[in-house]
Formats: structure tokens, sequence, C-alpha cells
């Protein structure tokens, strides 16, 4: 006798099946925990990732049904949010889903968590105009009674004067949840022109917004050019005359002669093209080395006036009368804002006009946010901001959120994201390896490190994963698993050299600013836009503009710094970049630039210099999509030593006949790569004569497509 099954049953069957394979495969979140409740505005939202997906949506909401959605982001391709504006007090909820590269959903929405924005319950004001002792009494008090805001009063002005003893103006460590509300008040560093802001260390959940610093005087002096002398072309014969500056003590931008607060921190010099205010004369030697000792002032004038006299300096050819020269004072002196072992330090909304060296420092730390910020150019006398980078993260475990700001007039990189080499000092198995003992070595059980070559330019496989460090005989020796290939080991000969660079050093990569975000940010910079070493991050959606380097620089420095590696799992996508990469790091690169760099002998003193390495493959998944690339200074985008790229849908335009750069001119250059896959780049809108679209060396498995 047949038996049949009621559809309702069927129904509810399915239903009940398909729920649960739903269920299963729903993403998970992370972090902040369900029902927390805490005081940064700008918290960080993380998940874990989703098989197979390649980007994902969130949503936070008043509610539990999301009716009423306050913040929302699509296409993310990291596992990471932070909201650009501060978050409304009270419980708000939030949710993700995932998607594939076409847009699919991959998965419906996780559960939700909620999250409770609180207002921290002391406040403490600094009065108008009240000095630095005072402000520092006042920031003791919020100290000792966190979570607290420390607020300065509204649209004040304060004049940190006086003897300052260190490197910062306010030095503090050990705080957590504390905000410190500037009410857009001006803060005026006097008469201490290498003195940084503020320096925190060893601190959680830390807010500082809505402030203005200027220094006064400033920290780096502008000359016009008024004559060149090139009779003998080995020596700089210049004659220079001070500018005026706007609102400082002095109408005179700092002397150059008998003012040891300027020339004590002296470091180098660089032409300016005052036609594009924050950027560098369109020549590849911009940047010169001179000293105090070059200096005679010229008797008897007004304006203060020097010779600049340097024997030995072929620099002379690239003056010209009427070129405006910076030099900066950034030896030794303080930064903006500078961290060290920091968790959630946010910098919201901070306008900063100069800087001794640069503006948002992360050492050791994770999760920096500089949000809406600006380091810009004050008024039409000033041609350079800050002396050094915009945002400075060395061996963060989360890289920064930079998102919706500036960086223009900056006398170094927009973003540097990197790790340092760890030095070898002698080997002791091919399970252990003694290592200098410095601030650089921050390795601990369970992180992962690689081993690099740098005279051959060779990334060592496999990863490493560090068992045990302790101290020994003033090192640190560090055991690992697993072994290190017996060939592999016998080729480290390079090991307790004096000259540092020349080592064999491990690359710790569980600490290299992981899941970092650029994004809606505008930089015009002497050096490189964004020069990045780290995974699983994101570029998109700025604006790099006349950067004297690559507007988007993935490569070490193995040369001398030691910086950084191999950058795997990164998006660079939608960025409009016109005019960069017209200085010497230019040379036979793209304004994206892609390569692992080896250090080469050269010329008769042996000094070393970075080349590209022959044998590495070592970065791996980028894309670089959807960018607009305008007037490239000798190629648009090169990509070396790389495996499974993408280069999609990028523009290319010009508007000048011809380059900045003599030589090849490649729109797309690759070499020494694997799987690289090419489609739907458009030349059209360059028009300049004796440039190749595609030119490929040393590569197998690319793929082009139309």
């Amino acid at each position: 006798m047949k038996t049949s099954i009621p559809r309702t049953i069927i129904a509810m069957i399915i239903c009940c099946c398909c729920n649960n394979i739903f269920a299963q495969t729903l993403p998970v979140l992370s972090a902040p925990l369900n029902n927390s409740t805490g005081y940064v505005r700008n918290p960080t939202f993380t998940w874990q990732t989703y098989a197979n997906a390649y980007s994902y949506d969130i949503q936070l909401a008043t509610d539990a049904g999301f009716s009423n959605i306050i913040v929302e982001r699509n296409n993310l391709n990291i596992t990471r949010f932070v909201p650009v504006s501060q978050l409304p007090v009270g419980k708000m909820y939030w949710r993700i889903k995932a998607k594939d590269e076409a847009g699919t959903d991959l998965s419906g929405w996780s559960g939700v968590f909620n999250y409770t924005v609180a207002i921290p319950p002391k406040t403490f004001t600094i009065p108008p105009g009240a000095d630095l002792k005072a402000i520092k009494d006042t920031l003791k008090k919020a100290i000792m009674n966190t979570p607290a805001t420390i607020a300065f009063s509204a649209d004040a002005v304060y004049e940190l004067d006086g003897n300052i003893t260190g490197l910062f103006a306010i030095d503090t460590a050990n705080i957590n949840d504390l905000i410190i509300e500037g009410n857009n008040a001006s803060i005026i560093i006097k008469n201490n022109p290498h003195v940084g802001f503020m320096r925190i260390l060893n601190s959680n959940r830390i807010t500082v917004r809505r402030l203005k610093v200027d220094w006064d005087p400033l920290p780096q002096s502008l000359l016009d050019v008024i004559s060149v002398n090139n009779a003998d072309s080995n020596t700089l014969n210049v004659n220079v005359r001070l500018r005026k500056v706007k609102g400082k003590m002095s109408p005179w931008y700092p002397a150059i002669y008998d003012n040891p607060g300027f020339t004590d921190h002296w470091s180098w010099a660089y032409l300016l093209d005052t036609a594009d205010a924050g950027s560098l004369k369109k020549i590849d030697i911009n940047t010169v080395g001179i000293s105090p000792a070059d200096i005679t002032p010229i008797a008897c004038k007004e304006r203060p006036e020097y010779n600049i006299y340097h024997a030995g300096s072929k620099a002379g050819k690239y003056f010209a009368v009427g070129d405006v020269l910076a030099i900066a004072a950034r030896d030794n002196v303080g930064s903006l804002m500078s961290t060290r072992n920091c968790i959630d330090f946010v910098c919201d909304s901070i306008v900063n006009y100069s800087s001794p060296i640069g503006c948002y420092y992360s050492f050791d730390g994770s999760d920096m946010k500089v949000l809406n910020c600006r380091s810009e150019l004050k008024d039409e006398t000033r041609f350079v901001s800050a002396n050094a980078d915009g945002v400075h993260c060395r061996a963060n475990t989360i890289g920064p959120w930079v998102e919706n700001s500036s960086f223009v007039g900056n006398a170094d990189d927009g973003v540097a994201l990197y790790n340092k080499g760890i030095i070898i000092k002698s080997k002791i198995s091919s399970t252990a390896l003694l290592v200098t003992s410095n601030e650089f070595m921050n390795l601990k059980k369970g992180h992962i490190f690689r081993i690099f070559t740098p005279k051959t330019g060779k990334i060592m496989s496999p990863n490493f994963t560090v068992d045990t460090v302790y101290l020994q005989s003033g090192s640190y020796r560090v055991q690992f698993s697993p072994a290190i290939p017996a060939n592999d080991y016998d080729s480290l000969v390079d090991y307790g050299l004096a000259d540092l660079q020349q080592n064999v050093q491990l690359y710790n990569t569980s600490q290299r600013n992981d899941r970092f975000m650029i994004s809606n940010s505008r930089f015009t910079v002497r050096a490189r836009g964004a020069i990045i070493r780290s995974a699983r991050g994101m570029v998109e959606a700025n604006q790099f503009y006349s950067c004297s380097s690559a507007g988007v620089a993935l490569y070490n420095e193995a040369e001398l710094w030691y910086n950084g590696l191999y950058s795997r799992d990164l998006w660079i996508m939608n960025n409009d970049i016109r005019n960069c990469a017209f200085d010497l790091l230019g040379a036979d690169a793209g304004a994206i630039n892609v390569r692992i760099n080896k250090i080469d002998s050269v010329g008769p003193n042996n000094l070393y210099e970075d080349k590209m390495s022959p044998v590495s493959f070592d970065h791996g998944n980028i894309r670089i999509t959807g960018n607009t690339i305008r007037n490239f200074a000798q190629h648009g985008i090169s990509l070396f030593n790389a495996a499974n790229c993408v280069i999609k849908n990028n523009v290319f335009i010009s508007d000048m006949p011809g380059y900045f750069r003599s030589g090849s001119h490649y729109g797309i250059y690759i070499n020494t790569t694997y799987g690289t896959n090419l489609s739907g780049n458009n030349f059209a809108g360059d028009t300049r004569a004796s440039m190749t679209q595609l030119h490929r060396i040393n590569d197998t498995g690319t793929t082009v497509g139309p």
C-alpha cells in the first residue's frame, strides 16, 4: 500500500534543512564583543574570514531590525571596518555579509551583535590660555580618573613655551580610555622647533581630536636661489636669500647660520615647485646633501643672504635662479603624534601646519586610526608642512585605518608601513639563530618569520614559527620550527657583519600592519604617496598628486634602511594618480611600483644601492584595478617579483607632450612574474609617442585579455 506524505510536512522538512545549512554558513563576528560597552566613538569592527569571500558589506543600525541604518559600507576586501565619523552615543547593532568577486551574495546577513557607545563619566577642562604646566597638571588628573575626557576650551589658543625637556611637549604613558577633546583649539609650540607635540606609550583606547598645531619658529627654512655659479661642475656654489613667512615672531624663515636651534637638527635640503604647492621641482635629482658647514652669510643685507659652497657636489646643475630651496631640521626631533605599544589610538580631525619630523607614528602597536586629519600649507608663504611621513607604522599587528585625510607638503612618504629586518649575529643550528638585541627585535613565541638574504634577494621558504625566545650573552636566541633546509642553512654566510645591511635578516610577518586601509585621502609629498610592506589591505579612492616618487609603492628598502619585505593580498583600486615618480626613485619604475629589492655594490667606494631581485616571486595576489594614471613619468604600472596578480580596467591619460623621465616608456611593465592576469586596460587617453603599452620580461603564465 502506497503512503503519501502531506505537502506541508515536506515543505517544513525542506525549510528546516535550508535553514540549518544557512545557519551553518553565516559569517562570524569578532569584535566589539556582543553586549559590550566602550568609549571609543570610532570603534574597529572585525569578523572572521568567510570561505571564498571576495568582499563584505557591513551595516550599523540603532535597532535590531535594521530599519534605521546609520552607517553602511559595501565592498570591503578586508575583515575590518572603522566608521570615519563618530558614532552616536547609545546602543547600536551591527552585522555583515559576504560576497563573491561578481558582487553576488555568498551568505546571508550574519548574526547581530550590539555595542554601546558611552560617554566617560568625568571631564577635566583646560582654561583658555593655560600654559604647558597647567595642561600637564590637568592631563595628570584625567589620567588618574579614567575613563575620562580632557577638554580644551573651544577655539582657544595655547602657546607652549619655555624650557621643554625631552623631545615632546606632552609625554605620558600607561593610560586606558581617555578622550582628548580639542574643541578646535590651536596649539603653538614656541621657541622649541625640535620639540614634537605628543607622545603616548603603553596605552589603550585613546582618542585625540579637533586640534590645530603649529610651530614658531618653524622647523624648516625656505630660501630663494638668487645666483648659481657652475664654473666648477664638481662644486655646488649658489647664493640664496631667506623667504618671508607670515604670522611668526620673525618675518623671515629660520636663519641657516649661527642659529643652533635650527642648525643642530639640520638634515637635508630639496628644491620645491612653487607652482605645484607641496611638490618638488620636476627633475630626477631634487634632494641635495648640504650641511651647516657649507653656509657663509653675506654681510650687510636687510634680508639675510647666504652662500652655499659644497666641494665635491655635482648638484649645481640642478639649481636655477628663481628656485626655492627647502632645508629640513629633522635630526633628533619629535613628531606631531607618536605612540609605542598602543592599541586603538584614534586621531580625528587634527590639522597640523608643520612638524619637526612626521605626523602620526605608531611603533609596535595595533589599530591606529587617522580620520579626517590634514597636514596642510597654512598660507601662500608655506610650501612645506611636516618634515617627514604623514602616517608611519612599524611592526603593528593591525595596520592603520587612514580615511578622509590629506597630506600636502610632507617632506617624506605619505604613508609608510613596514617592519624592520632583524639582523642575524650567528648561526647555532638549523632550528636556532642568535639575533641582534635592539628595538627592532620583536619576535615572540608563536610569531611567523621569513629569512631574507639581501645580497641575493632571496626570501627563503618555508615560513618559520618561533618556539622560544630568550636573552643569551646580550643577544636574543630564537628557536623555531621547522628546521632550515640543509642547502639553505649552508648558504647563510653573511652574518655578524659590521655593515648591518649586508647581514641575513629575519622578517616578522606577524607584525606587519595587517588589514590596513588607506581610503579617500590626498597625498602630495616628497617621496612615495604610500609605501607598503604589508598584507590584506586596501588602497582605494585616493588622490596621489605630484608625489616625487611612486604614488603607490610596494617594495622593500634593502639598502641602508632594511625596511620591509613583500606584500600579499592587497587591493589597489580606483585611485587617481597623476604626475608622480619624476625623481630618482622613479627610474625604471611605475606610478604604481611593485618589486623586491636586493643590495648591489656600486662604485669605487663599494657603496650599496637597491636593485631588483632576480629570484623572488614573493609579492602575491596584488589586484591593481580601476585606477586612473595621468602623465606617468617613465612607466605607468611596474609589477616585478610577483605571483598571481591582476592588472585590470586601469585608465592611462596624458595632457603633456612628453615624459618627466627619459628612456623607455611602458604603460604596463611586468618582470619576473607568474600568473599575471591583464585585461580591460585603456590607453586611448595617453597619446604620447614612443610608449609601449605592455612590456614583458621573464614572465610565465601571463594571461592578456581584451
